[in-house]
C-alpha cells in the first residue's frame, strides 16, 4: 500500500503494513544497489518514514523507543558518505547559481569542489560499501519480522489522534524558536520537526485529497526551502574549518552562502507562520473531522 492510510478502520493493521512496506522498498533497494548514493538515498527516506510513522503511534506504542532506535542506528551508519555527497551538490548548484560573481571574485569554486569530491570518494572507500548495506539489510530482515508484532494500547483513531496532535505542536513550537534563534541547528531542529509534520500530512491525505493535495505540496517546499539552508550551513562550516590561515578567497563564497540562507530563511519563515497559524485544538479538531471522511 501507498504510504497512506486507505479507511477509518484496521489502523493497527495498516500500520503495520505500511511499515513492512517502507522496509521492503529499503531492502529492494538494497538487492538492486545499482548506485551506492542512490541506495543510501532510498534506505535513509524509509527511515524517515518509519521513524515518522512510529512518532505517530509513540504515545500508544510501548515499543517506540527501541524500533525508532533502530531505524536510526541504520540510517546513521550512512550519514557520513550521504552528507558528504550533498556537500558535493550543494557546491555545484552553488557554482551553478553565482559562477559569474565567482569567478570574477576569484575564487577558487573548482579546487574546492575537486576537494569535496575527493573527501566523498575517500570516505566511501573507507566505509566499506558492501558490508554497510549486508549489515542494513539484516537490521531491515529483523525489524520486518517484528512488525507483525507490533501491538497499540488504544484502536482507530485513537491511534493516531494523539500522536496528530503532538506532532503539530512540535511543528509549532520549534518553529516559535526558530524565529525567535534563528541559528543553524535551531533552524535545523525545526526542519526535522516539519518533516515529521509533512509525513503525518501525507498519511492523512486520503481522507480529504482536495485539500490535502496541496497542502502536502507546500510542505514538501518548506521541508525543502529548509534542507537548502542547512546543507548551506555544513559546507559553510566545513569551509570555514577547512580554510588554509590567512586565505581570503574563501570569504565571498561564504558571504554568497549567507546570502541564500537569509533568502532561505524569510521564505521559510512565510511558510511556515501560514502552517503554524491554527491552534493545536483547532487542528485537532479539523483532522478528527477528516478522518471520519475515510469512511
Amino acid at each position: 500500500m501507498a504510504y497512506a492510510f486507505k479507511q477509518s478502520s484496521g489502523v493497527a493493521g495498516q500500520v503495520r503494513d505500511i511499515a513492512t512496506e517502507q522496509i521492503d522498498k529499503a531492502l529492494e533497494a538494497i538487492a538492486a544497489n545499482e548506485d551506492f548514493d542512490q541506495t543510501v538515498h532510498t534506505l535513509r527516506k524509509s527511515c524517515k518514514k518509519l521513524r515518522a510513522l512510529l512518532k505517530l503511534v509513540r504515545p500508544i506504542f510501548d515499543g517506540y523507543e527501541a524500533e525508532n532506535d533502530a531505524f536510526r542506528a541504520i540510517a546513521d551508519r550512512f550519514s557520513v558518505a550521504r552528507d558528504a555527497a550533498v556537500m558535493v551538490q550543494t557546491m555545484l548548484t552553488l557554482v551553478n547559481q553565482s559562477g559569474v560573481r565567482l569567478k570574477v571574485d576569484g575564487v577558487g569554486s573548482v579546487t574546492l569542489l575537486d576537494r569535496l569530491r575527493e573527501r566523498a570518494r575517500h570516505l566511501r572507500q573507507q566505509m566499506g560499501e558492501e558490508e554497510l548495506l549486508a549489515l542494513a539489510a539484516a537490521d531491515f530482515n529483523a525489524a520486518r519480522t517484528r512488525v507483525p508484532g507490533w501491538q497499540f494500547d488504544a484502536s482507530g483513531i485513537g491511534i493516531v489522534q494523539p500522536g496528530l496532535k503532538a506532532g503539530y505542536r512540535r511543528f509549532r513550537k520549534r518553529l516559535a524558536k526558530a524565529r525567535k534563534t534563528p541559528e543553524g541547528e535551531v533552524v535545523h531542529d525545526w526542519r526535522k520537526a516539519a518533516k515529521v509534520w509533512w509525513y503525518h500530512m501525507r498519511l492523512y491525505e486520503p481522507a480529504a485529497p482536495a485539500i490535502m493535495e496541496n497542502l502536502c505540496v507546500r510542505l514538501d517546499e518548506l521541508g525543502e526551502t529548509l534542507g537548502d539552508h542547512h546543507n548551506l550551513m555544513v559546507l559553510s562550516d566545513w569551509i570555514v574549518s577547512t580554510r588554509a590561515p590567512g586565505d581570503s578567497s574563501a570569504d565571498t563564497l561564504l558571504a554568497i552562502i549567507a546570502e541564500q540562507q537569509a533568502a532561505l530563511g524569510e521564505k521559510a519563515f512565510v511558510l511556515g507562520r501560514q502552517f503554524a497559524a491554527e491552534s493545536p485544538s483547532g487542528a485537532a479538531r479539523r483532522f478528527d473531522a477528516y478522518w471520519q471522511l475515510l469512511g
